[in-house]
């Protein structure tokens, strides 16, 4: 569950990075990869400082999961494109609607920079539902 590329096809890489349960955890998925649309959200840690400024260019969209959306929406909407998806299930189907075909490459990222508890059991639920759902919908990933 930390930066798992769980799969690699037709230059889209799916990370599994939820084990990134602060913001500091998850700056090392945002800086090695491009094109990211990136799944984050659940419950911030007190005092948790996020700041994209430094990543924001390889961010294609954030979707915002949790019960806490409202935090990252404020700390999110000024410096790269976002969407309120509230669910992991809502992310996916989001993420395919918006997904871009003619990047060079893509990354689908799950790496929420919070804690898991407000929806999964603990960050390996939440990993192993991203996987479970991305892989229930690879096929819409790469319609043509």
């Amino acid at each position: 569950h930390r930066h798992e590329v769980f799969i690699n096809k037709d230059k889209t890489l799916f990370i599994n990075d939820s084990k990134a349960t602060t913001f500091q955890s998850t700056k090392f998925a945002l800086t090695h990869n491009k094109n990211i649309y990136w799944i984050v959200g659940g419950l911030p840690k007190k005092k948790d400082n996020i700041n994209i400024t430094n990543f924001k260019n390889n961010i294609v969209k954030a979707y915002i999961i949790g019960k806490d959306f409202l935090f990252f929406k404020r700390k999110l909407y000024k410096h790269v494109d976002i969407k309120i998806s509230r669910t992991l299930e809502s992310a996916i189907q989001d993420i395919i609607k918006d997904f871009e075909k003619k990047l060079s490459h893509r990354t689908v990222l799950l790496s929420p920079a919070s804690a898991s508890y407000d929806q999964f059991l603990n960050f390996e639920d939440r990993g192993n539902k991203f996987k479970s759902l991305v892989r229930k919908n690879e096929k819409l990933f790469f319609k043509k």
